[in-house]
């Protein structure tokens, strides 16, 4: 503290001239203000170099405000982000991001916009008020100061003089060698520094822990290697989600000045997928590491009745009512919904009818007229005349309503009884429905292979449109424009902003890339061609073409083209399988052994929707079925069929079908068994859809309560009213009045 205090009274005292002062200080303000990873900070170095300010003020004040501005950071960086977001200035920022200098500013940080717009605003005010106090001082105090004996003794006066020229040349060539002297140090600490900021920069936007075990560049031809890449899985953290032995690639110059990365060819090899890790990875937020999930066991069924009582084994009518959906079902909770409504609202109704005592406020009215017509006088007469008539009108406006919502009231029952009746019929049509699906027959109506296969098969096609749902984002075009996180960052820290890509180099190309993956002990080669970040721009779709081989299969081929260049993205995908061996599928119900298959899948996905179809040609399989001899007699007959797979739907959870001809050959050989199992499934599925149905629609009821008992006795009471007034007075003839 007290160098601190000592070195600014030296400055403030000086032989300097006061610009010279306040200018170093302003200067500071920038500098202090500005992220430290702003490249601006050279130019402000190189101003209070080449400026003849008072260089030591600047470092001091320099640190001062790098304390202050870490208060206000969040200021500068809501400030930075009204102003880049701004939609009257988006042609000006998009000008500048696609000029190659202000790229490399980080203009488009907000926090970089913010601290540099407060600055400028500050910067004129503060360099007048600290010119005036710094020069009241040298005249008022420091002359006084510099009398004292015990200011010389402590030596707060800098007495050597000092230049007082604007600029100071020989500070350019401190900042060009300081520069070189800069470079120098960060060629030899650039690989160290690159690797680290990629495991953080990795590990921040896949929220799991990422290892790099090497990383080494050439600035002579701009190569890079990158060795040892571990990928976590989060879900998982014994294992990797992706691991990749090493990646080289060189970068484009010209690409690279304007902030771009153009790569000619990139290799990838070792790539490899869910491989265990040699050290289990720590979770991204330092919470509990998360459960493995142990794979689920399928619950074993009971087993198949004797030959005589079911020699064939169909699908379980309780897992075909579990995931079918039944409209007698659906449609009987819609019902009970509407009745629950209907009940509440004429409940409302008739709490109102009771409160309001209408009819019995009329009776008043109309025993209080009678009793004013007592006594025979004509002028009594006229004068309630006009009450006479507002309690007729009265009347009938109240039987009216009365009648309107007798007749609502009768509508609503009619409807719901009306409704009720037609669920009778729902049950038979979801019977025959399923029946029909589900049913297998000498016709071949049924789809076995298809209720038995459908699971497998779909978490196969799901797992391969998870992996390709997780790479869209990383090759979809760049030219939708981002939408700009509302959130505050934390302290310290700001949001970039990007703007339309002006250029004729989108901000990544790849214009070819070998990967070789490895797969268990199957091997892939993977050959990627014009890799984009905006195929608008680029004017050309990606084409992948992949040959692997293995120990399970002879060769897969795939060839996919991914095209972004209109505003649907659609990827086309066609691959070709031969001699694909499995040991055992184990179905339950059926077992296949020794399977040999061929298969075709072509398709496409655009946007989140994909469809495809896939041919799959068994050539060589065993069928068996346990417990079940007469079956597997005629199954042993059976050696090779075909299934065609489609799959139709959203991206997240598409609709799978597998349909076979297995059935038709099963058909052919076991009709007898078959009619008598099918009687036997289809009575099972009547009684459980029945009992499913019942328990739905029980309590049904289109009875409202006593709401038309209410309104009935509300229009008699009504009518009981007696509307014959008259007049009379002791023994004299009395006057009749009609109302009705």
């Amino acid at each position: 503290m007290f160098n601190f205090i000592r070195k600014l009274f030296k400055a403030l005292n000086s032989s300097g001239k006061s610009w010279q002062l306040s200018g170093a200080i302003v200067l500071a303000m920038f500098a202090g203000f500005l992220p430290i990873n702003s490249l601006i900070l050279l130019s402000i170095l190189f101003l209070a170099l080449v400026f003849n300010v008072n260089f030591g003020l600047f470092i001091l004040f320099t640190a001062i405000f790098s304390g202050v501005g870490y208060l206000f950071d969040p200021m500068f960086e809501s400030l930075g982000y009204s102003v880049l977001t701004n939609d009257a200035l988006k042609g000006l920022f998009t000008s500048l991001y696609n000029s190659a200098l202000f790229r490399w500013s980080s203009f488009n940080y907000t926090l970089v916009t913010g601290s540099i717009i407060v600055s400028t605003l500050l910067a004129v005010p503060m360099l007048l008020v600290l010119n005036r106090v710094i020069t009241l001082y040298k005249d008022q105090i420091g002359a006084k100061l510099n009398e004292w004996k015990f200011t010389r003794w402590m030596k707060l006066f800098n007495e050597e003089a000092q230049t007082n020229s604007l600029f100071r040349w020989w500070g350019a060539g401190v900042f060009g060698g300081l520069v070189a002297g800069i470079a120098v140090i960060f060629i030899f600490i650039f690989d160290p520094l690159a690797r680290v900021a990629i495991e953080k920069s990795l590990a921040y936007s896949l929220q799991t822990q990422v290892n790099i075990k090497d990383f080494s560049s050439s600035f002579s031809d701009l190569r890079v290697k990158i060795s040892g890449i571990q990928i976590a899985d989060k879900n998982k953290l014994t294992h990797n989600l992706v691991q990749v032995g090493d990646v080289e690639f060189d970068l484009g110059f010209s690409a690279l000045m304007e902030k771009k990365a153009m790569i000619e060819m990139l290799n990838v090899n070792a790539l490899a997928f869910n491989e265990k890790r040699t050290i289990v990875a720590k979770a991204y937020d330092n919470s509990n590491i998360p459960k493995i999930e142990a794979p689920k066991v399928k619950s074993a069924d009971k087993k198949p009745e004797s030959k005589e009582t079911n020699p064939f084994a169909l699908p379980n009518v309780d897992d075909i009512l579990a995931k079918e959906e039944l409209k007698s079902v659906t449609e009987a909770q819609k019902l009970k919904t509407d009745i629950e409504k209907t009940k509440e609202k004429w409940a409302k109704i008739s709490d109102e009818v009771k409160s309001k005592n209408e009819v019995d406020e009329i009776k008043a009215d109309a025993k209080k007229l009678q009793k004013s017509l007592q006594g025979g006088d004509i002028t009594k007469i006229v004068s309630v005349k006009g009450d006479i008539e507002k309690l007729k009108v009265k009347i009938s406006s109240l039987k009216d309503k009365y009648t309107s919502l007798e007749k609502d009231f009768k509508a609503d029952q009619k409807r719901l009884k009306k409704q009720i009746y037609s669920l009778k019929n729902l049950p038979q049509q979801d019977i025959d429905r399923l029946k029909k699906k589900y049913s297998l027959n000498a016709g071949g109506g049924a789809n076995l292979i298809g209720t038995l296969m459908s699971d497998e098969i779909g978490e196969y096609m799901k797992m391969g449109l998870k992996y390709y749902d997780m790479l869209a984002p990383y090759i979809s075009s760049d030219s939708k424009k981002e939408e700009a996180q509302d959130v505050p960052p934390p302290r310290g820290q700001g949001r970039w902003i990007k703007y339309a890509n002006l250029s004729k180099i989108p901000n990544l190309v790849v214009k070819e890339s070998k990967i070789n993956v490895k797969l268990k002990n199957d091997m892939l080669d993977i050959n990627v061609k014009d890799l984009s970040s905006n195929q608008k721009l680029y004017k050309k779709p990606m084409k992948v073409h992949a040959d692997a081989k293995g120990v399970e299969y002879k060769q897969i081929v795939a060839d996919v083209v991914d095209d972004r260049r209109s505003d649907k993205a659609n990827t086309s995908f066609d691959v070709k399988v031969t001699g694909f061996k499995t040991a055992t599928i184990d179905m339950q119900t059926l077992s296949m052994n020794d399977i040999v298959t061929n298969a075709t899948l072509k398709g496409a996905v655009e946007d989140a929707n994909v469809k495809a179809k896939s041919i799959v040609n068994v050539t060589k399989v065993k069928l068996q079925m346990p417990s079940q001899k007469l079956v597997n007699d005629l199954l042993s007959d059976i050696s090779k069929f075909n299934v065609d797979i489609s799959v139709d739907g959203k991206l997240e959870q598409p609709d799978i079908t597998v349909v076979s001809d297995l059935d038709k050959q099963l058909s052919q050989g076991m009709s007898k068994m078959l009619t008598k199992a099918t009687r036997s499934f289809e009575k099972d599925l009547k009684a459980g859809i029945l009992a499913k149905a019942g328990g739905s629609s029980k309590g049904l009821s289109s009875d409202l309560g006593d709401v038309g008992s209410l309104l009935n006795s509300k229009q008699d009471a009504l009518g009981d009213i007696d509307t014959s007034f008259s007049s009379s007075s002791g023994g004299g003839l009395g006057l009749p009045i009609k109302l009705f």
